[in-house]
């Protein structure tokens, strides 16, 4: 279909909303305009959905590095103390392989943030134009608050009224998973973000403060280096989760099929299809 002719028709302030995942908010007068509106609608929740995954992986390859520094001072001290004396060859194996799995699993993260910005790419057909994109330092900010599960639940009623029976029986299923994992994924990314981050951060100065007054070592510090760019990862993947959910969430209230929900086991998306 004429792609731009229709997006020409939705208007500028609706375009945005299409681009920046708001697309309950796009004009119920100007949607009965758009002929293809569905199907531009599932290519922007695919594309979003891409964009954030592309985007966290992004992100997360810097936090990758920052533990991969670490690792590579201790493995540069333990050397030394080996060296001079005051430390086995066990201890720096130890370190070694610290070192060795900090580099592999930097590589594989730069691999995944690759491959996202690829599929990214191909979603939106611009593979002969481009071979990179231009992708922000972080995702968007996690609301504080949640609009409340009533104001969704009404909101899914007005769109189960307007569909077959046997369609709107499906789309309350699929509400009530995404409702599910949108409050959740806003639960922990609160956790992973208030909660471990910060008092990682707060460990992360005390220790600092103890190595300075001769009560920590360096190993402590390189080791809660490391314990911070985990938590740091944690977080920007529960943030990712959150998101996804909030698209997924969207799509449902529009009366769309999610081909995935979010799944918490640190991959995203889940491969169970939402269909059944």
């Amino acid at each position: 279909f004429d792609l731009a002719n229709q997006l020409s028709i939705l208007g500028a302030e609706n375009v945005d909303r299409l681009e920046t995942g708001r697309w309950t908010e796009i004009d119920p007068a100007v949607r009965r305009r758009v002929e293809e509106l569905d199907e531009i609608l599932e290519v922007a929740v695919q594309a979003r959905k891409a964009w954030l995954r592309a985007t966290s992986a992004r992100q997360e390859v810097a936090h990758f590095r920052a533990a991969l520094d670490a690792a590579d001072a201790a493995s540069n001290l333990g050397q030394r103390m080996v060296q001079t004396g005051n430390w086995s060859k066990l201890k720096q194996t130890q370190v070694q392989l610290t070192q060795s799995l900090a580099r592999t699993t930097l590589s594989r993260a730069q691999y995944t943030a690759n491959q996202a910005q690829f599929e990214l790419i191909d979603l939106l057909k611009l593979k002969d134009q481009y071979s990179h994109l231009l992708l922000p330092d972080s995702l968007p900010d996690v609301p504080e608050q949640l609009v409340p599960p009533l104001a969704w639940q009404q909101r899914a009623s007005a769109t189960q009224a307007q569909l077959p029976s046997a369609e709107a029986r499906h789309n309350r299923a699929n509400m009530e998973r995404a409702l599910a994992a949108y409050q959740l994924t806003h639960e922990l990314v609160t956790i992973a973000r208030n909660d471990v981050l910060k008092v990682r951060e707060f460990i992360g100065e005390e220790t600092v403060l103890h190595y300075n007054g001769m009560l920590a070592s360096v190993w402590d510090l390189l080791d809660e280096s490391r314990n911070q760019s985990q938590a740091a990862i944690d977080a920007i993947r529960a943030q990712r989760d959150f998101w996804l959910a909030d698209a997924d969430l969207q799509w449902v209230l529009l009366g769309g099929e999610p081909e995935n929900f979010v799944s918490l086991d640190g991959g995203g998306e889940s491969a169970t299809p939402a269909g059944h």
